[in-house]
């Protein structure tokens, strides 16, 4: 029988004791709020309930707009026990953003955070599909239009809903993608399940297919979770997800921005055994607290470390392994596409002074082909694009040309394609190459380079430009605009980051300004991004930056 997300966290409501402290909200005044089992199943038992009478219809699609707190994480269970498709949201998101993934997405409700309010009141009227708005506020609701989270997750004595429930029940996931606007990957929960479902110390392993494989304790699991990615990404939300539907808590912090100091705090108060991050632009600033205040925090009880969506340096794992002596670095190359397709496993004794970095090993439902979808030898050399069967989605939600280009059957067997280039090894393990394509991946955020460059043509004093990614210590990858100006204009760099500011999410905002007389392009005017990025690389680096 396969995993329904609803029928899993119902599961953890009968079996675990309702005094057992599941959901810990953390801030740098200490505990904010808590949520036990039995105050987790009814707020998530009403506010499905709510939802239902409100005239969401199971199968109907909800968008969540907010940051990382608790009514984030009552929210995605409660659409689970509901059958209606989870949203995502990136707050980041400007109006037009905003208006095109909600119309896109069709969804009938938004459960949105009173921070976000202004914006969401000003596109309301552009939003065709969505009938029901639910504000999550400190206080009292801001907005006449909004129903209040609390009252709807409050009122109600909590009890399970009389609901058949469906392992092909589906979860959308809005992801980046290459080039265009963001796009809904449509999972069905059974599959997501096979994703995420397996032990985060062992990502080789499969994962349970029965409520009782789930093993549930009834006094509580002991391996608490904290939850650094935002809710809004695959990372944060499924990670989440999944440690409650074995009964661990989920430990968050309420932070705008990531803060080092209170992470390593948080992990020695609570004894917590996973983490997920992403890559160097949260190891670095890790390692370099941990490097400034040598003994200050003991990290005894953290077990594994998680990675994806990022480049993850050699140097910043050895350094993050200096500090926790029992630390397993998980490295995975996955995408919301797929499930992974490679990992590694650094400990203290693996050798991570080899340039390339530590190599990965292929997943079970991995294969590499080369360019016209045959199989690549596993011979040391060869490359190839990684990949995967078995546990991938359904495809993009209202975009058939999209499904057709990620997903391909070969040889009977259904393929997704995410975009990562590998070279093997002699061993038969890989190095990760990169992506394919031109996105950009700055701090865990996939860029789109047409739609900044189309952004900053719109800009006056813009003649031509391509946007490319630069390598960055922190965020992996910076946002780096080639501009050619048009006549008489000034070599302000900062005119146009207030530009795209204006019309984008920030970090969407290059970081790097550079002007040249000519872009390059094909005789045809085709943009060469790789001589463009090529020329990037040298010019900052002479400029000292």
């Amino acid at each position: 029988m396969a995993i329904n997300f609803g029928d899993m966290f119902d599961n953890v409501d009968s079996v675990v004791d309702p005094d057992f402290t599941l959901v810990y909200e953390e801030g740098h005044e200490g505990l904010l709020r808590s949520l036990t089992v039995g105050q987790f199943k009814q707020r998530t038992n009403n506010l499905a309930r709510s939802l239902l009478a409100m005239g969401c219809e199971p199968g109907d699609n909800v968008a969540i707009y907010m940051r990382n707190r608790l009514e984030c994480l009552v929210a995605t269970v409660a659409l689970a026990k509901a059958r209606l498709v989870h949203v995502n949201v990136n707050y980041r998101y400007k109006a037009g953003e905003l208006v095109y993934l909600l119309d896109n997405s069709d969804s009938r409700c938004v459960i949105f955070e009173s921070e976000f309010a202004d914006t969401l009141s000003a596109t309301r009227a552009q939003l065709g599909s969505a009938d029901y708005f639910i504000e999550v506020s400190e206080e009292n609701v801001t907005q006449d239009w909004s129903h209040s989270f609390d009252e709807l997750a409050q009122s109600g004595g909590g009890e399970p809903l009389d609901i058949e429930r469906s392992s092909s029940d589906q979860f959308f996931m809005y992801t980046g993608g290459t080039t265009g606007m963001p796009k809904g990957v449509m999972w069905e929960q059974g599959v997501l399940w096979n994703m995420i479902g397996p032990n985060p110390l062992t990502p080789f392993s499969p994962a349970p297919q029965t409520l009782t494989e789930l093993n549930v304790p009834p006094d509580g699991g002991k391996n608490k979770t904290l939850v650094l990615l935002p809710f809004m990404h695959g990372s944060g939300v499924w990670s989440s997800l999944a440690s409650i539907g074995y009964g661990d808590p989920v430990v968050m912090t309420r932070s705008k921005r990531f803060d080092p100091a209170l992470t390593l705090t948080t992990i020695d108060k609570y004894g917590i055994a996973n983490v997920t991050i992403a890559g160097d632009a949260f190891a670095k600033p890790l390692v370099d607290e941990l490097e400034a205040n040598p003994g200050k925090y003991e990290l005894a009880t953290l077990k594994g470390l998680r990675s994806s969506a990022m480049l993850f340096s050699s140097r910043n794992k050895a350094l993050l392994l200096k500090h926790c002596p029992d630390l397993r670095v998980i490295d995975i190359v996955g995408s919301s596409e797929s499930s992974a397709s490679a990992a590694s496993i650094a400990t203290r004794e693996s050798d991570l002074s080899q340039p390339r970095g530590l190599p990965m090993h292929l997943t079970p439902a991995a294969t590499v082909f080369d360019e016209n979808w045959n199989k690549v030898e596993a011979k040391a050399g060869n490359t190839g694009f990684l990949a995967v069967s078995g546990a991938i989605p359904l495809g993009y939600y209202k975009d058939e040309e999209k499904t057709a280009q990620t997903m391909t059957i070969v040889d009977g067997v259904r393929y997704s394609r995410p975009g990562d280039w590998v070279e093997f090894q002699e061993d038969g393990s890989v190095i990760f190459l990169g992506r394919g394509n031109v996105s950009i991946n700055t701090g865990g955020e996939k860029v789109f380079p047409e739609e900044v460059e189309v952004t900053l043509r719109a800009h006056p004093d813009v003649a031509d430009c391509l946007i490319v990614g630069v390598p960055d210590d922190r965020f992996g990858q910076a946002i780096t605009a080639v501009i050619r100006l048009g006549p008489n204009a000034g070599q302000d760099e900062e005119v146009f980051k207030v530009h795209v500011r204006e019309e984008l999410a920030d970090y969407k905002v290059p970081k790097h300004v550079l002007f040249v007389p000519e872009i390059f392009r094909s005789a045809a005017g085709k943009a060469d991004y790789k001589m463009t990025r090529d020329y990037a690389v040298r010019a900052l680096e002479d400029a000292g930056k």
